[in-house]
């Protein structure tokens, strides 16, 4: 695992081709939170802190089936 990016928030690391964002879901519990994202979406992400809020939003609205 190579982290290629890192925030106070979320870091985003890639593995054999693949991609992952970790990021901190709680507001005042600390929750770790893990997703595999595309290529596209770890770049994207590593633009601002809005760019990235919105790819987690999306994976996470992909999860619940909302896309």
């Amino acid at each position: 695992m190579e982290v290629i990016f890192k925030t106070d928030w979320m870091e985003i690391s890639k593995t054999a081709g693949s991609y992952k964002i970790q990021y901190n879901s709680g507001d005042m519990i600390n929750s770790i939170k893990e997703i595999e994202v595309s290529e596209e979406d770890a770049v994207l992400a590593q633009k601002n802190d809005q760019e990235a809020y919105n790819v987690i939003i999306k994976y996470q609205n992909i999860e619940m089936g909302l896309i």
